[in-house]
């Protein structure tokens, strides 16, 4: 026995050498590029919308303007959709979160998104940052208080804005905030070796379980996504988490999360680490968290089977409290894009 137990110590030393000298300690940083500015919200649009037709986005996945004024509205909402996803995600909540108060509301599209798999894989989180980040800064063009909203990855996105900038923002709206995989094996992205290992072992392409070919969906979302690609998300996580952005929230937070029970509950992001991560957030009596059990990962999708009132009612109250806008009953304009 005594031999036994030495042979396992001297395995158990051996593995976690390996694994340490194996693991990536040095997390990868991001910078804000401050060089490339705009003379307007316009200008900056027609832009995005140009670097949009350049890579082929397709359609309904480019990023989208809806104004209700050529000049700021007293609120604003800029969006910011998940990993491998589109505006897809949440227009069909705040579309009509917007239309309720009148405010100018943007979609932001990331880099690697709306195109094809290829892209996907090859651009790294910082240019998501530096898209979103440049989306805020401008978002303040188009209303007089901004409030930010971010489905899955966008809510890690999110996090990471509204502790760096509260001065733009009024409020943060987190719906399945992405703060964790669900899976522990995700955590093999960490070392050096676990890509590879990925790909030996499960093959380069990471396919969904949803196969239907009719599913409109399809066209908003990569279904089937490299593993290589979860690198990237993999590396925003870390990094948010070194900047300790969530101690550093200070505005009001509102967050939704899909659980009914331990079998019926969100599947794509942690649901215990959105609830650890909303504790850490700084007190403020106006923070809420809301448990959506008639849900899925994605709430605020036409696509998704959601309680859509729920949603809309929350956030609606949410928007008039911290803000203290009233939603207009009459005067009423259509959207003008």
């Amino acid at each position: 026995m005594k031999i036994i137990g030495k042979w396992l110590f001297a395995f158990s030393l051996i593995l976690t050498s390996f694994l340490a000298s194996t693991y990536e300690w040095n997390v990868p940083d991001y910078q804000y590029d401050q060089t490339v500015t705009f003379s307007d919200f316009d200008e900056y649009y027609k832009k995005e919308l140009e670097i949009s037709k350049s890579e082929n986005a397709r359609e309904g996945n480019e990023e989208r303007l809806v104004r209700y004024s050529d000049t700021k509205t007293p609120i604003a909402i800029l969006y910011v959709h998940g990993f491998g996803a589109s505006r897809a995600e949440g227009e069909d909540v705040i579309d009509k979160v917007a239309d309720h108060f009148q405010a100018n509301l943007y979609y932001v599209r990331l880099p690697g998104h709306g195109t094809d798999v290829e892209d996907h894989k090859k651009v790294t989180f910082d240019k998501y940052l530096q898209d979103a980040e440049t989306a805020l800064q401008m978002a303040t063009q188009l209303g007089d208080q901004v409030i930010l909203v971010g489905t899955s990855m966008g809510g890690l996105i999110s996090t990471y804005l509204a502790a760096k900038h509260p001065e733009l923002i009024s409020g943060v709206i987190l719906a399945s905030p992405f703060y964790n995989f669900p899976d522990p094996t995700a955590n093999l992205f960490r070392f050096t070796w676990g890509s590879s290992f990925i790909n030996a072992a499960m093959g380069e392409i990471r396919k969904s379980k949803e196969q239907d070919p009719k599913d409109e969906a399809y066209k908003y979302w990569y279904r089937d996504q490299y593993y290589a690609s979860i690198k990237h998300l993999m590396n925003l996580k870390r990094f948010v988490e070194k900047e300790d952005s969530i101690h550093k929230i200070q505005d009001p937070v509102l967050m939704f999360y899909f659980y009914k029970s331990e079998e019926e509950q969100d599947r794509s992001a942690s649901v215990k680490a959105m609830l650890e991560n909303f504790q850490k957030i700084q007190s403020n009596p106006l923070n809420k968290a809301v448990n959506v059990e008639k849900g899925e990962h994605v709430l605020m999708s036409k696509f998704s089977k959601t309680d859509k009132p729920l949603l809309f009612q929350e956030t609606t109250d949410f928007i008039t409290k911290v803000t203290g806008v009233i939603a207009p009953k009459t005067g009423l304009k259509k959207p003008k894009g």
